[in-house]
């Protein structure tokens, strides 16, 4: 949803005052202790306080509720703001396109992927953001350089969790008529009991009933973006990485809202394994 806008009246600018003003008066918390509690990115905080986005109506309960408003009446502001910007859209010139300068680096195999992941990963400040969405669960991958990925991120986690940061994961589980895959259960056992001390990890769960993989997602800060491109066969993927934050934001976006939507994994697991 492009919510771009210029003018300095236009309504995601009197709406970010307005949000501003809320914020002054819950004691001017910093944006990265906003995103921690609202669950959602520094970047998507910064560009709703100084007006740059409106952001989506699930986000902006977050922050609302984050900053002690009443969700009654910032419902009505921001369905106000959102009618008034689709009219200007309808009815104003259309918005010039924008040739946006990226750093784009592609990584041929699995290997070179994970590994150039997991360095960045490392020197993440405060937040990642990744998705896992295969047909099968992270074990079947034989290459070294996989299990220290995903190692990476569970430790960056624990080093981090004093710190206000945030790790989250989408697991995207094959499931039958309701039914997930046996060897995702026993997976996803593991993998609750691994990080269920960690702080600063949380995993949500995306049912996956295509019989397909899909393509994944890995956003660090709001400075990088990894993609990641299944084969058909089981081990193959190839990938790369777009160095900006205005492509990551779209990503980031697209995130928070499907995390809002999603089941926690451990939620998912009781009613699974019963």
């Amino acid at each position: 949803m492009d919510t771009h806008t210029r003018g300095a009246s236009s309504p995601v600018q009197r709406f970010a005052s307005e949000l501003r003003r809320l914020r002054m008066a819950a004691g001017n918390l910093q944006v990265k202790t906003i995103a921690a509690r609202a669950q959602c990115s520094s970047a998507t905080v910064s560009e709703a306080l100084n007006g740059r986005r409106l952001p989506g109506e699930t986000v902006t309960c977050r922050l609302v509720a984050v900053l002690g408003g009443d969700w009654g009446r910032w419902q009505a502001l921001w369905r106000e703001a959102r009618t008034e910007l689709d009219t200007l859209k309808r009815e104003g010139p259309e918005a010039p396109t924008e040739a946006l300068r990226v750093g784009m680096v592609r990584y041929p195999d699995p290997t070179s992927f994970y590994r150039a992941a997991a360095e960045r990963i490392r020197t993440a400040r405060c937040e990642v953001r990744l998705t896992y969405v295969r047909l099968h669960p992270p074990g079947h991958w034989g290459a070294a350089e996989v299990a220290e990925y995903f190692s990476t991120v569970l430790q960056w986690a624990r080093d981090h969790s004093g710190e206000g940061a945030s790790a989250r994961r989408i697991i995207g589980v094959p499931e039958r008529d309701g039914e997930p895959r046996a060897d995702y259960v026993q997976w996803l056992r593991e993998h609750q009991e691994e990080t269920t001390d960690i702080y600063a990890y949380e995993a949500r769960v995306m049912p996956w009933t295509v019989s397909c993989a899909w393509h994944n997602t890995g956003l660090v800060d709001d400075s990088v973006t990894f993609l990641s491109f299944s084969g058909a066969g089981r081990q193959q993927l190839t990938g790369f990485s777009v160095e900006g934050p205005a492509f990551l934001a779209y990503f980031a976006d697209s995130f928070d809202q499907a995390w809002g939507a999603l089941e926690p994994l451990d939620t998912y697991l009781a009613r699974h394994c019963r």
